[in-house]
């Protein structure tokens, strides 16, 4: 299959690959140096900027004095600049590949990440935070368009499942790790060592991946013509639906959200309450390992991956229910069941992924993540509303609050349910055609 992508993306002048590289492609040596370490480490930067703010944002409040809202906006931007830099990020991983893309857009995240470290006002935040957003944008979507190069289209849900996996490490490190950090430097000098750590990763992704991708032999003016068409498409839409308002909802509330609704509604300490969220992300990689393996198994049964992502995006559905149900749950039950349970959803990058060739991997994988994000950015923004219509109760807000906030996100949520049960997918032959 190595031999066959090279040689079929050699023939539609999107790469070219040598004897030699062709080669060394099959080893596991290879793959894991060039594509798992250093996309991995771009993945997990981004992960660890995606939730910091749900530990330092008790910080935020103290000394900026930001209500709800302020924090729901300012931790949103990132989804915004972040789903704003798809469709060109998308255009061009396929014309330049991914190496040539996700270096220099890491120096944004660098330059974002100094800027928030700075700031004293709220503007100033939002603008570094903006540039973290816009830096780190193309770190899955680098990663998935090395993947659909070097690997089988078979094996790209587990590969990708990996890749989570070493995100999820990252928003691990922003939970207890973190907390254990802030009681020796302040939240600003925490934001000066990422910036010098997203350096670092934006460096090896430079020296490590090597130089085999070409480009493509089109202009940049048909290529994002081509991304009009993908928008224009039921099968994309098929695919990206069911799912999607599980997936932004996921990621809002663990980015920003469930650090809130631990302290005001589980009624957790701060010590409890970075603890909880660390077994929280432990349950994160668990789930994406868990995921992809599970999907790459049941292939061999001829059973499609839309099908493990709907079932596990209903059983998330039950956890967030559980939030509101005022049931004597354990909260660390909790939070672990909606990490583990939440990465199902990401199983449709790589569903979206396989239902085209591998030129078009990154368009594709970027339109899709461009919906996810611009909804994720307006379902944060809009829980912080919602919370901000109830007085807050001291430091927090009532579990009143909570209840009809999250009972909003699940009730976007099912719509998606029953669009995936009517595709009836345990009939599925195949979750769409190339």
């Amino acid at each position: 299959m190595a031999k066959q992508g090279c040689s079929d993306m050699s023939n539609e002048n999107t790469g070219s690959c040598t004897k030699a590289d062709q080669e060394v492609k099959h080893t596991f040596l290879y793959l894991f140096l060039t594509i798992f370490i250093p996309f991995g480490l771009g993945h997990f930067v981004s992960y660890l900027f995606r939730t910091v703010n749900a530990l330092i944002y008790v910080d935020l409040e103290r000394d900026l004095h930001l209500p709800a809202s302020s924090l729901g906006l300012l931790t949103g931007v990132y989804f915004l600049t972040f789903a704003a830099a798809q469709i060109p990020l998308g255009v061009l991983l396929d014309r330049y590949g991914p190496r040539s893309v996700q270096a220099p857009m890491l120096l944004f995240a660098v330059m974002g990440s100094l800027i928030f470290s700075f700031a004293h006002t709220e503007l100033g935040l939002i603008i570094g935070r903006g540039l973290i957003g816009l830096g780190v944008a193309g770190s899955l979507m680098s990663a998935i368009k090395a993947c659909a190069i070097w690997l089988p289209v078979e094996r790209l849900p587990l590969s990708t499942a990996c890749l989570l996996s070493v995100g999820g490490l990252g928003a691990m490190a922003s939970t207890t790790p973190l907390h254990e950090l802030l009681k020796w430097i302040s939240w600003r000098e925490a934001f000066l060592i990422l910036a010098l750590l997203t350096l670092l990763v934006c460096v090896v992704i430079h020296l490590s991946v090597p130089r085999t991708y070409k480009p493509k032999h089109t202009t940049l003016a048909e290529m994002t013509k081509a991304v009009g068409t993908l928008y224009s498409s039921w099968v994309f839409w098929r695919l990206a639906l069911y799912s999607v308002f599980a997936h932004a909802i996921y990621m809002s509330v663990l980015s920003l959200w469930m650090g809130p609704w631990l302290r005001d509604v589980a009624q957790l300490n701060e010590s409890s309450m970075a603890n909880t969220l660390l077994w929280g992300t432990v349950a994160m990689v668990a789930g994406s390992l868990a995921f992809g393996s599970i999907t790459d198994y049941l292939r061999r049964f001829g059973v499609q991956p839309i099908m493990v992502c709907g079932a596990g995006v209903s059983i998330f559905i039950v956890f967030q229910s559980l939030m509101i149900s005022g049931l004597p749950v354990s909260p660390l039950l909790i939070a672990m069941g909606f990490s583990f349970f939440g990465t199902s959803t990401t199983m449709n990058y790589a569903i979206v992924a396989q239902s085209v060739s591998p030129e078009l991997a990154g368009r594709v994988s970027s339109s899709f993540n461009l919906v996810v994000f611009v909804l994720a950015f307006a379902l944060q923004w809009l829980m912080g509303e919602i919370l901000n219509l109830w007085p807050a109760a001291g430091p927090g807000h009532p579990v009143e609050a909570y209840q009809w906030s999250l009972g909003v996100m699940i009730a976007l949520q099912v719509p998606g349910v029953m669009l995936w049960l009517s595709f009836k997918p345990w009939e599925l032959k195949a979750t769409a055609t190339r």
